[in-house]
This record gives structure tokens, sequence and C-alpha cells, in this order.
């Protein structure tokens, strides 16, 4: 059995494997806990990459969803004359 001066010796090498335990531990969990999270959401995620690629690539017209906003640099003018 280690004396008690061999064991205060040992705990800072204990202290230091009880913390990259934990750290591991929740560096883990966490992963884990995202990867789920992606699982669980992945229909929802794919139908925003696709409008954001339908969107970006011209299938969808933002314009004619929302109506075009007219700036054209002469009613902005008229707007800063008055």
């Amino acid at each position: 059995m280690p004396s008690p001066s061999e064991i205060q010796a040992m705990l800072p090498l204990f202290f230091q494997l009880l913390f990259f335990a934990v750290a591991g531990a929740l560096l883990v969990g966490v992963f884990f806990s995202i990867v789920g999270w992606f699982f669980r959401n992945a229909v929802i995620i794919m139908i925003i990459v696709a409008i954001l690629f339908a969107i970006n690539y011209g299938y969808v017209d933002l314009n004619k969803l929302f109506g075009a906003v007219k700036n054209d640099n002469a009613s902005i003018t008229n707007l800063l004359q008055q």
C-alpha cells in the first residue's frame, strides 16, 4: 500500500486524469447531441437547403413573390430634395 506522501505526490496526475476524462466525456456528449439534432431535423434542413438553392439559381423569383421595390437614383434624389 502506498504511503501518504506517495499518494500526495500522485494527486496532481490523478486530478489531471480526472479532468481529461470529464472534458472528453463532455466533448463526446456535445458531439453526439449535435449529430442527433441534425438527424432529427434532417428533412427540415434539406427543405431549407432546397429553397435556398432554388432562390440562388433563379427557380424562385423573390420579386414576383414579394413585389419589386423601385429604388432608382431619380426617386431617391426627389425624396432628398423635398
